[in-house]
């Protein structure tokens, strides 16, 4: 729930030299259309010119895109020009840039607006910042802005200078694409840009359940032990203590370790998050007690019993003996590529990173995945996978378009996220999603024009941005689910070149569609979410580096046995006293809609 803020206010195998070119007819509408809309005949798209409509309808056993309906007086006529910032980099063809691109002519075409860049920048948060003060310190603010970092919404809210979007927003926004798919988590899509109950942005949301825990384990591991999937947090050691002492890894003698463990407790990869939330709670989360106020996870009595249980698991050899000091998440992954390790609690894309390189090193590696552990008392909960970036869109105050840019966002969300559209890029041009040898990849893989396309990167505002920020969190979901329900289901002498591309796949390929669906059907109920979602406290922002250090040190300290159990009580102690209950009761202000 949102709160107040707290201060004032197959048969297709062309060759990149194909994608490379550009058919002379398209050519010679590109140049027209750098400074001018191309015609639109009827408020339907059978007028729009065949070089702006996605698809691949010449190709044999080619498909065409569905392109939504357009918006209700669009396109604007005289055109509209809107200025806006970008997060680069961005890798265009010969002759395109951020202002004129298929994706800017086709929207242009069904909108009427052209977009002009204000500035960008690349992923540096200090040139971000730099380069929105400047624009807040002379008054050039873009119409649109993009990725706003909360430290610089904060400022621009303080200082008045946003739209206020929230009637807007009421009357215009698309039903099912923009107010269903913001729906979320009892409101946590709306946890930054909401304000006072006012709309004061849009949400910068990714994938659901994209760092969501499953327990990954090696099949072939379990076979040579003769046990089954752990199901308890005690069959889990259990089966990781077998493999310790069957020592069935591919390093020297004795160096198998049971489970990858990073540095951080709650993290993306090789987690142990679920084993907290076997307890019910989560270190570094605020959730709500019995009596209704936020509670700080990591001065909790259940912490203390799972740091008892870590440091029995560490002595005896479950985890590597320098992983909280070498083990950060980008590499952990590495002791399960490396074949040391035959469980991993990590995300559904662990079945694309990390396992692909374990069956490399060892053909004979069968990976399963199942469900994570329950406690004591029959709780599985993990990390909440909160797809809400710490950024929102927002438009500068006064800005009089903001209906034309929400149908935009409206249209594209359809056109992008619907799997029915079948939407892949556009055909003949280097925005396509083959590589030299035909594969392909869905839209909005992380590929550069070298090997396929991201169309996430050329299209102005949510869906798209260089940062994959989307509006229906489930969309990668619901792609897999139509692939299996429908195409699936289509027969083999009626399917087109994208059915088959995409239908079947790799064991690993298929554990991956397997494991997505299960995790986003499990989110939204599994997980253990973190409730406080605004800005830093005014005690936070003094206290919280040296209290975050003590509770690192002390949670190593216990769990490597270089400090006793009982120093956990010492560590709650110190945290209240060095600024936590001024912290608890400034969270609890905030979270009582006082602060």
């Amino acid at each position: 729930m949102n709160k107040k803020f707290p201060y004032s206010t197959s048969d297709l195998k062309p060759s990149r030299r194909d994608f490379m070119r550009l058919g002379g007819a398209s050519l010679a509408a590109a140049m027209m259309m750098r400074h001018g809309l191309p015609p639109i005949l009827a408020q339907g798209m059978g007028g729009l010119p065949a070089e702006l409509h996605p698809g691949s309808p010449n190709n044999p056993r080619g498909w065409t895109t569905t392109l939504p309906p357009i918006p209700d007086g669009m396109p604007v006529d005289p055109p509209v020009t809107i200025t806006g910032s970008r997060r680069g980099p961005w890798e265009f063809a010969d002759g395109d840039d951020i202002e004129n691109s298929p994706f800017t002519r086709l929207n242009a075409a069904v909108t009427g607006i052209h977009w002009k860049l204000a500035f960008s920048w690349t992923d540096n948060e200090e040139e971000v910042l730099q380069k929105y003060n400047l624009a807040i310190a002379s008054n050039e603010l873009p119409d649109f802005m993009e990725t706003v970092p909360l430290q610089i919404y904060a400022e621009l809210l303080e200082n008045n200078l946003i739209e206020d979007i929230t009637d807007v927003w009421d009357v215009v926004a698309h039903p099912v694409w923009l107010k269903e798919a913001w729906s979320f988590g009892n409101g946590a899509a709306w946890q930054h840009a909401e304000v006072n109950g006012r709309k004061m942005g849009l949400p910068h949301t990714e994938q659901a359940a994209q760092n969501d825990k499953l327990l990954w384990i090696r099949q072939d591991w379990l076979d040579a032990v003769g046990m089954n999937a752990p199901t308890t947090v005690d069959e889990l050691y259990t089966v990781a203590k077998a493999f310790v002492e069957a020592d069935l890894g591919q390093g020297a003698d004795g160096s198998t370790i049971g489970i990858a463990a990073a540095n951080n407790l709650v993290t993306w990869y090789s987690s142990l998050d679920p084993i907290f939330g076997a307890w019910g709670v989560m270190p570094g989360y605020w959730t709500p007690n019995d009596s209704g106020d936020l509670q700080y996870n990591s001065v909790l009595p259940e912490i203390k019993e799972v740091l008892g249980l870590l440091r029995q698991w560490y002595a005896e050899g479950i985890f590597a003996q320098d992983y909280f000091t070498l083990r950060p998440p980008q590499t952990a992954f590495g002791q399960i590529g490396a074949n040391t390790c035959g469980i991993t609690m990590s995300p559904a894309f662990a079945a694309l990173f990390g396992l692909p390189d374990s069956v490399t090193n060892d053909p004979s590696a069968r990976w399963t995945w199942a469900d994570i552990p329950a406690g004591p008392t029959g709780i599985k909960k993990k990390a909440w996978s909160n797809p809400v970036v710490d950024s929102v869109f927002c438009f500068r105050k006064g800005f009089e378009h903001v209906d034309l840019v929400l149908k935009q966002i409206g249209w594209w969300a359809e056109l992008l996220q619907n799997p029915e559209n079948r939407y892949h890029g556009f055909e003949g041009t280097d925005y396509y999603w083959r590589d030299d040898d035909g594969e392909v990849d869905p839209m909005g893989a992380n590929l550069d024009l070298a090997s396929g396309y991201d169309g996430n990167k050329h299209i102005w505002g949510p869906p798209g941005t260089n940062g994959s920020a989307l509006t229906e969190p489930r969309f990668e979901t619901n792609w897999i689910k139509h692939r299996r329900e429908v195409w699936a289901n289509t027969p083999e002498d009626q399917r087109d070149a994208m059915m088959d591309a995409f239908l079947g796949g790799d064991e690993l390929s298929v554990m991956w569609d397997d494991a997505n669906v299960f995790a986003v059907d499990r989110w939204e109920l599994d997980g253990i979410r973190n409730h406080f979602t605004t800005f830093p406290t005014r005690t936070m922002e003094r206290a919280s580096a040296s209290l975050n250090s003590l509770e690192a040190e002390t949670f190593v300290n216990i769990i490597t046995g270089q400090a006793s159990l009982d120093d956990f009580d010492a560590y709650v102690a110190d945290w209240k006293s060095g600024g936590g209950d001024a912290i608890t009761g400034e969270v609890n202000d905030w979270w009582h809609g006082g602060m």
